[in-house]
């Protein structure tokens, strides 16, 4: 009796084994298909990504209205928002043959003055090196534009011929909003259209410094700066700014930068401004309705209107500079923001 018992109770532990190690190759089966299917969807993305640059690069150009974006705050390393990238799409979009006209898309809150410095000084210097547009030719674009008929008649035709300018016109259009640096990166463009909701304007400096001390000294942090000189730990949160501070981060900080920012806004658009400059610097934010009024931007409408009289002017659609191509390293540090790029 005990070694039947014996025997069937090694049977049934074989048994188990045999079902337990059954069942782990079964997983072990599936978790393999999972990774290689994990592998070859990873592989297929990348290699379509590279296809789809590949086949951009050996695809004939047509003609067409180049889309350059301004979006978010201006600073950032974002294609839209880094003032190099953005001045490198205009670049790229003046000196190609193809592109009939540019448009610059703004949706922005400001952000760093030198990006928008850069962005602002490649159009001036396009327009330094070719010679200026015909007067009254961004009066022309307004009408087109205010013209309802572009929009729904197929065979209009605009009075404006770009073939004959000496160089591709410029339209800046301003969607939500438009503010502060944004400003001066299209101050410079023939033309600015806004929604009349849009915010445009906030023309000004700020520098914002946080004071932590008091809090600091009641929780018992201290800290202890050595500096090489007297002014080299100004704004160090660490401890409060005092008067003498401030006027000094005024006068070399604040005002400077100030000055260039009035000078290039007054630079572009001096003799269209119907308001008081005091007024105009003072840091106040317009709907584009009172923008258009007071001179600060030349008319208003929507995108889809704009988009509509723009193709037709220039008889070409738009084509977007600003969606950065496929990139392995993008891909691995956000894999579906890359897929955007597809």
């Amino acid at each position: 009796m005990t070694d039947k018992t014996s025997s069937l109770e090694g049977r049934v532990s074989n048994e188990t084994e045999t079902e337990a190690v059954s069942v782990l190759k079964q997983y072990l089966t599936v978790y393999k298909r999972t990774n290689y299917g994990k592998l070859l969807l990873l592989g297929g993305i990348i290699f379509i990504g590279f296809l789809g640059n590949l086949i951009t690069m050996f695809t004939p150009e047509k003609s067409h209205v180049a889309v350059i974006q301004i979006n978010g705050e201006i600073g950032t390393d974002q294609d839209a928002g880094n003032g190099e990238k953005i001045a490198q799409h205009l670049l790229a979009a003046m000196s190609n043959d193809d592109a009939q006209m540019i448009v610059i898309k703004a949706n922005s809150p400001g952000g760093s003055p030198t990006d928008s410095q850069t962005i602002n000084e490649i159009i001036v210097q396009y327009k330094q090196w070719k010679s200026p547009l015909p007067k009254g030719i961004s009066e022309q674009v307004i009408n087109d534009i205010e013209n309802p008929a572009i929009m729904f008649q197929e065979d209009f035709t605009s009075s404006i011929n770009l073939k004959t300018l000496p160089r591709k016109l410029i339209v800046a259009v301003v969607t939500k909003q438009c503010a502060s640096a944004c400003v001066q990166a299209i101050i410079n463009a023939d033309v600015i259209i806004g929604q009349r909701a849009s915010l445009i304007g906030n023309i000004g400096v700020r520098l914002d410094r946080i004071n932590f001390s008091d809090f600091a000294k009641k929780v018992g942090v201290t800290n202890t700066t050595i500096t090489s000189g007297q002014y080299k730990a100004m704004l160090n949160p660490w401890h409060a700014i005092d008067s003498e501070e401030l006027d000094i981060a005024k006068t070399t900080l604040i005002e400077p930068v100030f000055e260039q920012f009035k000078a290039d806004v007054l630079a572009a658009r001096a003799e269209k401004f119907k308001v008081e400059l005091d007024t105009l610097f003072s840091g106040l934010v317009w709907t584009g309705d009172e923008a258009q009024r007071i001179g600060l931007i030349d008319g208003v409408s929507n995108p889809v209107a704009v988009k509509s009289a723009l193709e037709k002017i220039s008889q070409a659609q738009y084509k977007e500079y600003s969606i950065e191509s496929f990139s392995l390293g993008a891909f691995i540090k956000n894999p579906f923001a890359s897929m955007g790029y597809l």
